[in-house]
């Protein structure tokens, strides 16, 4: 099955940027604004440097992944950065469950994956992007000096 971006990423028009941000701040000081927002909850921003950067709210992690715009804009016509990116399939999963999202809404992990989550349909669910980055952002940011191996037991209940 083929995916358009369009498919893969909502509108933030009704989301609370500052807000989502602000969960965030100790990972994002050299950014400078979003580009887009996927539908799984992870932001892609424009760096200082202009570069583009995947900010992946199920790790904390920040990776470089286009030069530019105009640089990102190509890599997204490779299917393989869709699927790496945006994990298309499991979006169509979750939406063939009835799991749709709300206009303020973006997937997130009951338990975050780099906490011993799965990315799998009974681990995940439309919640309110403001409560998704922040739980994301404050557990990723607790965890961030741990080592690896470390037991941490934490799961969010959508109220």
């Amino acid at each position: 099955m083929s995916f358009q971006l369009d498919d893969l990423i909502v509108n933030p028009e009704n989301f609370n940027i500052e807000d989502i941000f602000s969960s965030w701040q100790w990972r994002l000081q050299d950014q400078k604004g979003l580009v887009f927002i996927s539908k799984l909850g992870d932001m892609f921003l424009l760096g200082e440097d202009d570069a583009v950067y995947w900010l992946q709210t199920d790790s904390g992690d920040l990776t470089k992944i286009a030069n530019t715009l105009s640089h990102l804009e190509q890599l997204l016509t490779e299917d393989e950065n869709l699927d790496n990116w945006f994990l298309p399939s499991l979006i169509d999963q979750l939406e063939a469950a009835g799991k749709i999202l709300k206009p303020n809404e973006v997937y997130s992990y009951k338990k975050l994956p780099v906490i011993g989550g799965e990315y799998s349909i009974e681990n995940i669910e439309p919640i309110d992007a403001s409560v998704h980055f922040a739980f994301s952002g404050q557990i990723c940011e607790q965890i961030q000096n741990l080592p690896d191996g470390t037991k941490v037991n934490i799961t969010f209940k959508k109220q």
